[in-house]
């Protein structure tokens, strides 16, 4: 563990939160490693009493020189944002970003051409500790050591994959940053099917919870790939075929993956936007 390690964040919202969280409950991180700069008074209440880091309102108030600047401002504020960081860096700090849509050659211009720059795109789930993190940075700008450090601080809040090129983060945008979207519309008209079929909300809920949850832990620990989990629910002729087929005649296995298709090329969309 780099127990010497300052981290600092710009911005202290629900994914910052998530990941200091992860950082300090899982990660071996301690709150004294890590700063919070956070204009919100309460949200800075909150990160110093609850989880004890250093929540400071502006990036004056940062007295020491951290190892790892993550950025966790929204993509819309973010330019006016690396505008005040970048008088402050030192050429050897990393900086790494959680925000969608914003390139690294985007990030590099606004932060005055600062080199060693990381893109990530985590999911919602880092909020329980269950998330999967898309990480990309060309390794001739961060060395051995400083990708265990990013490693050491976005796994604690799930599963890190390190991307081989910075294209794949629109994919991973549209697989797993907007994946747990898509699992809760199918969840949401699956417990409206069950309402339908006479079970309360209380009960069609966890009907519908449990079963994905237990799909996905059989799934984990199965030597079988998803089609043949799949067949060997469906019986020919069965109720999961009837069903299935049904999916199968309104397209659904064909929207999914043009839904995703559609998902990544507004991440590509979204990086020309965002860089003006």
């Amino acid at each position: 563990m780099h127990t010497t390690s300052h981290i600092a964040f710009l911005g202290g919202g629900n994914m910052a939160t998530a990941i200091i969280t992860g950082m300090i409950q899982q990660g071996g991180f301690a709150p004294s490693q890590i700063t919070v700069v956070q204009r919100n008074a309460e949200q800075r209440e909150f990160l110093n009493s609850r989880l004890g880091v250093n929540a400071v309102a502006n990036l004056a108030a940062v007295t020491n020189s951290p190892d790892l600047w993550i950025l966790a401002v929204k993509p819309q504020t973010m330019k006016d944002a690396l505008r005040e960081l970048t008088p402050i860096l030192n050429a050897e700090q990393i900086v790494l970003s959680v925000a969608a849509g914003l390139t690294i050659e985007t990030l590099r211009t606004w932060l005055g051409g600062h080199h060693k720059v990381v893109r990530t795109m985590p999911n919602t789930p880092a909020l329980v500790g269950q998330g999967v993190t898309g990480i990309y940075a060309p390794l001739s700008i961060v060395n051995e050591n400083e990708q265990v450090l990013i490693n050491q601080v976005l796994g604690a809040i799930g599963t890190n994959v390190w991307l081989k090129t910075e294209q794949a983060i629109d994919a991973i945008t549209a697989i797993s940053g907007s994946g747990p979207a898509y699992v809760f519309y199918m969840m949401e008209h699956l417990i409206s099917a069950a309402r339908e079929l006479g079970f309360n909300e209380h009960d069609a809920r966890q009907l519908v919870q449990n079963t994905f949850s237990g799909a996905v832990a059989l799934a984990k620990t199965s030597d079988d790939d998803i089609a043949t989990l799949r067949d060997k629910v469906t019986s020919k002729g069965g109720t999961t075929a009837a069903a299935i087929a049904v999916f199968n005649e309104r397209g659904v296995n064909q929207a999914l993956i043009d839904g995703a298709k559609a998902a990544t090329a507004r991440a590509v969309a979204m990086s020309v936007e965002l860089s003006k």
